[in-house]
């Protein structure tokens, strides 16, 4: 055998592994990026994204609905029912920016009896780039976007099947496959979503201490520093993103729909670091949180943080790390507000 064969056949072994790979990916599709074109309340998949969009089904009755990043994440959906009156879902999840909190604000418009929108904002929610890679590639929340991404980007579209083939040969892809075979299902539990089980008349009491040492808190403050400063706040801001942003609050002002703006903090060590060492991504922030200032709606409160939560003493008390806070800093920040 020569050289040139043996090549020839390892190409071939590897082009065989890889497509065997993609088929069996392709079928399974745990990640609902194939098989999903609408949303159904009994697919089992382990996309988190597709399991939030079920919650608003299984929740038709909905009249409140939290979207936020992680940042959102540890507002109790019980809690905010509790002092509003008003049914609440929280669709909070990790790294949801702009197009992925309007794909559930569509769906939510849709399928539920909304009456009150509580927007979680992100300086990092108007960079596309930042977009979750399952906002990206399912086909079912694609839908409740109708031309929004296009009108950030028009190439989305090609984007998003070049990212349904790379993501048919991930190996985060095949894990998840033979973890839904392995489990025979994923569960997805339908409660009111993220921050469902918090313990909020915890989270009330003077002696909270929060989950975190202060050594851990110092050392996950820092990552997290590191993570947002030299990658996630990097890229510019889309004006574009900003316009949609603008035409979904025009939207629900049109409906009667209230909106209440949340500008978040963060934690004072990060931010302090982050005006000495990046001042000119700092002053970006503050011009950003006085767009949202100076925007005037009848319907839309914006309460702004961006300075410290009330009380905060920068402990675990009030952060987990540099930049997401936890249920009392929440509780500081909306209670009789809302």
């Amino acid at each position: 055998m020569t050289s040139l064969q043996a090549t020839l056949i390892t190409a071939a072994i590897a082009f065989g592994i890889v497509g065997a790979v993609a088929a069996f990916d392709y079928q399974v599709d745990p990640m609902c990026y194939y098989h999903c074109d609408r949303v159904d309340i009994s697919k089992k998949t382990a996309n988190f994204y597709y399991q939030a969009a079920q919650k608003v089904l299984a929740y038709p009755d909905t009249q409140l609905v939290i979207l936020g990043s992680s940042r959102g994440q540890t507002t109790s959906p019980v809690w905010i029912e509790k002092i509003t009156g008003l049914k609440s879902l929280n669709l909070s999840l990790g790294a949801a920016e702009m197009t992925s909190k309007i794909a559930f604000l569509n769906l939510a418009l849709e399928k539920t009896r909304l009456r009150k929108v509580l927007w979680y904002a992100d300086y990092f929610e108007l960079i596309p780039e930042d977009a979750d890679i399952k906002i990206k590639t399912t086909p079912a929340l694609q839908t409740y976007l109708e031309t929004e991404r296009e009108e950030i980007n028009p190439m989305t579209r090609v984007f998003g099947k070049m990212n349904n083939l790379l993501e048919l040969i991930d190996h985060n892809t095949l894990e998840a496959s033979f973890y839904t075979l392995t489990k025979n299902s994923v569960e997805n539990h339908l409660d009111q979503g993220v921050g469902s089980g918090i313990d909020f008349e915890k989270c009330q009491k003077p002696d909270f201490k929060g989950d975190r040492t202060p050594l851990q808190l110092e050392k996950e403050a820092g990552q997290t520093y590191d993570s947002y400063s030299r990658k996630v706040l990097k890229p510019p801001q889309s004006s574009k993103a900003w316009g949609l942003f603008l035409k979904k609050i025009g939207e629900l002002e049109q409906k009667n729909i209230q909106v209440t703006v949340v500008i978040p903090p963060y934690n004072p060590v990060f931010a302090h670091r982050l005006e000495g060492e990046f001042s000119d991504l700092y002053a970006k922030h503050r011009r950003w949180v006085q767009n949202l200032v100076n925007l005037k709606y009848s319907n839309l409160k914006v309460l702004n943080y961006f300075d410290g939560i009330p009380q905060d003493d920068s402990s675990p008390r009030f952060w987990n790390d540099g930049v997401h806070f936890t249920c009392k800093g929440v509780i500081n920040m909306l209670s009789g507000k809302l």
